[in-house]
């Protein structure tokens, strides 16, 4: 009909979808779906002994590598759960980009059982440790990339102020500098690597920068 413009729908790109709705929610529920798999099929790197009776503990002692390198992972996926959490806690809305990056981070996190296996298997293994210590960096520089694209498109609930977001990234990239150290020692002392990491995950400055909104 003359004289009527025709309006054209909105692409991909130019969607946005804010928080409470059906979209944003099933973006989180996946997340926490994801995470709930990751963090249950870490138990399967545990082998289960084919022995009974008087060797079974035998066999649970030379497991013992095992053990821990589940507990480790399983720490450090709960840390990167809280993390994201907090980051969702403070979300106000998502587009396309951030859900490509979220995306990303749940498929790095889906994959940890995989390095974890290895280093349960040969906690000296050089290559074991540099690609279990590489896939949570791998998982810090997305959240990284995260919090940079949340700030440029100003998807926060609350507005962060410049400052405040310049000490977001300078402590987030002290922790990923203190993850790269820990890589590089691991080429000649991998389990030195394995505990600098363990320790900057838990009491570094990584552990609690989602809470950087009070």
């Amino acid at each position: 009909m003359a004289g009527l413009k025709k309006v054209k729908p909105p692409g991909l790109l130019e969607t946005s979808y804010d928080k409470d709705t059906v979209e944003f929610n099933r973006v989180i529920s996946l997340s926490d779906a994801v995470f709930a798999i990751a963090m249950t099929l870490l138990v399967l790197t545990l082998d289960i002994p084919d022995v009974t009776g008087a060797g079974l503990a035998r066999a649970l002692f030379d497991q013992l590598t095992q053990f821990i390198a589940f507990i480790l992972s399983f720490i450090l996926v709960a840390i990167i759960w809280v993390q994201h959490h907090s980051f969702i806690a403070r979300l106000g809305r998502l587009e396309p980009v951030l859900i490509g990056l979220n995306l990303a981070v749940l498929g790095v996190v889906v994959s940890v059982p995989y390095p974890t296996n290895l280093i349960g298997n040969d906690p000296g293994s050089r290559v074991a440790v540099i690609i279990f210590i590489s896939v949570f960096i791998i998982l810090s520089l997305l959240y990284l990339l995260l919090v940079v694209r949340t700030q440029a498109i100003k998807a926060w609930i609350e507005p962060v102020s410049v400052n405040h977001f310049y000490w977001m990234l300078a402590s987030w990239g002290a922790g990923i500098m203190v993850m790269l150290a820990a890589l590089v020692l691991s080429f000649w002392y991998p389990l030195a690597g394995l505990i600098i990491l363990a320790v900057s995950m838990v009491f570094g400055p990584l552990a609690s920068r989602l809470t950087y909104m009070e």
